[in-house]
């Protein structure tokens, strides 16, 4: 970590940062842009998001007055604070939930309260429950409402098992185009399945299904999905992979080794007989992206990244993920696939440790006990997949690195 950068200095010692703020603070989610400005997500003693801050440098200060106005505007000067660092070179802004600068509109028409929050990515998006309405409430900084409503009720218009926003609202619900509310689903999400337990190739083959249908619409006809190809991919494992440098250069080359083999241009797996080249993916396909209601099964859910794309965008992420989490569910989840599509799903390996490698830094951002080594092992995974022919034909323990 550079120590010149003050800001991220600060928000990385949680003793500093608890002094500063006045009360227990551990930093989680961080964004920081070297030099200029770092954002993150406040969270207590045990590991529930209390507030947010964030520090600008140089000329990125004339930012703060507009989160400072705002805080002041609805009443929640007491809950945000202001410090400097640095001979005033630095500003260091915090604050409660509820005065988040890009959500505070939404979120002080919200008793949060009676919210369970669920995550806080800062100054981009809340996820939180309401226990005594049954509802989940998704705020953000981008006005995803319409475009986001849009993409479900079509996708569910074409049979694909998702859930949909919750309706009609009560009156005193706070809406906006930044908000959507969702029903709670009762059960559990796949990635609670364990692939040892009886039964557990019956729930893995449903949820195999279930992103068959999706993968079975043509991203083409599903309006205003931007597109994802492997130049993204391979941007994203970049930037990955260079945060990580700037901030933990010790933990960062075998990352960097892998990267430097990636190939500028990947072969996109073809796509089986009678299926669309570019189909609906998610974008962040995995076994927890999928919930599993009692009585009506897979639902899929949390389609804020869905892209048109190769069916393989989607196929490399559930991958990266099994392998991340060390488990195995391919083989039956493929099975399921191939009952819908006519094909199993394919993830040449460099498709699965460019994914591994756009992942390489979370461990770090999230500031999780042990993060330096699971850098380390993510990297070893990306390595482990990168010349494989096809990830989802290899059992994971094959190329499984043990945390």
């Amino acid at each position: 970590m550079s120590l010149a950068d003050r800001g991220l200095s600060l928000v990385l010692d949680p003793r500093r940062l608890s002094e500063l703020v006045g009360r227990e603070a551990t930093a989680t989610r961080i964004r920081p842009k070297l030099g200029v400005s770092t954002v993150a997500s406040l969270v207590d003693e045990d590991g529930m998001p209390w507030g947010w801050v964030r520090t600008l440098t140089g000329e990125t200060v004339a930012k703060a007055g507009k989160a400072r106005q705002r805080a002041e505007e609805l009443g929640l000067a007491e809950e945000f604070g202001e410090a400097t660092l640095g001979g005033g070179e630095t500003l260091v802004q915090w604050g409660t939930l509820a005065s988040d600068p890009r959500l505070v509109k939404a979120l002080s028409r919200l008793d949060l309260s009676q919210v369970q929050v669920l995550r806080h990515n800062p100054l981009r998006r809340l996820v939180g429950r309401l226990p005594g309405r049954d509802l989940v409430v998704r705020v953000t900084a981008h006005h995803h409402r319409d475009w986001l409503t849009s993409v479900v009720t079509d996708l569910a218009d074409r049979g694909v098992a998702v859930v949909l926003p919750a309706g009609p609202l009560a009156a005193d619900l706070p809406q906006g185009r930044g908000v959507t509310w969702w029903p709670w689903v009762e059960g559990s999400d796949g990635a609670t399945v364990d692939p040892d337990r009886p039964g557990a190739d019956v729930a893995l083959h449903a949820i195999g299904r279930t992103v068959g249908r999706l993968h079975s619409v043509d991203g083409t006809t599903v309006a205003h999905l931007p597109t994802r190809g492997w130049k993204e991919l391979r941007a994203a494992a970049t930037s990955s992979v260079e945060l990580l440098e700037a901030v933990s250069p010790g933990t960062a080359a075998g990352a960097r080794r892998v990267l430097n083999l990636l190939p500028e241009h990947a072969p996109v797996p073809s796509a089986p007989a009678g299926m669309p080249w570019t189909v609906v993916c998610h974008g962040d396909m995995s076994l927890d992206q999928v919930l599993l209601h009692p009585h009506v099964g897979p639902l899929l859910t949390d389609f804020d990244r869905a892209v048109a794309a190769p069916a393989v965008i989607d196929h490399a992420t559930f991958a990266a993920v099994d392998l991340i989490e060390s488990r195995d569910s391919l083989g039956p989840a493929g099975e399921g696939y191939a009952t819908v599509t006519g094909a199993r799903p394919t993830a040449p390996g460099p498709w699965v440790a460019a994914v591994l490698l756009a992942r390489v830094v979370e461990p770090w951002r999230a500031q999780t006990t042990g993060w330096a080594g699971e850098t380390v092992r993510r990297a070893l995974l990306a390595g482990n997949a990168l010349e494989v022919e096809d990830v989802w034909a290899r059992p994971i323990r094959e190329l499984a690195v043990t945390p």
